[in-house]
């Protein structure tokens, strides 16, 4: 599912690991724990950071993460397409649940 995060997320990595991209690993999931959406990429071009690194910092920083979920070309040997998360602001939040 594409479409805007409007509610603040907290990103966490679910530890599925793929051979065969994409490898959904990102969870989203709001103030109360629930799961938003599960995506396979995660960019954060203000701090210049993607995937991990991006993750790590929202998490060193203390804040959630609001931005939009949507689709790319995960490559040939993708058997669907990959979901990406772009974040495109942050907001101070309470530790995730």
């Amino acid at each position: 599912m594409t479409g805007p995060v409007d509610e603040p997320v907290h990103v966490t990595d679910n530890g599925v690991r793929s051979f065969i991209p994409p490898t959904f690993c990102f969870e989203l999931r709001d103030s109360s724990g629930a799961l938003v959406r599960t995506v396979s990429r995660l960019r954060w071009d203000t701090a210049s950071l993607s995937d991990f690194d991006a993750m790590e910092e929202l998490a060193r920083r203390g804040v959630a993460a609001v931005g939009a979920v949507t689709e790319y070309d995960a490559g040939p040997m993708a058997r669907m397409p990959g979901m990406e998360f772009a974040v495109s602001d942050t907001v101070p939040a309470s530790p995730p649940p």
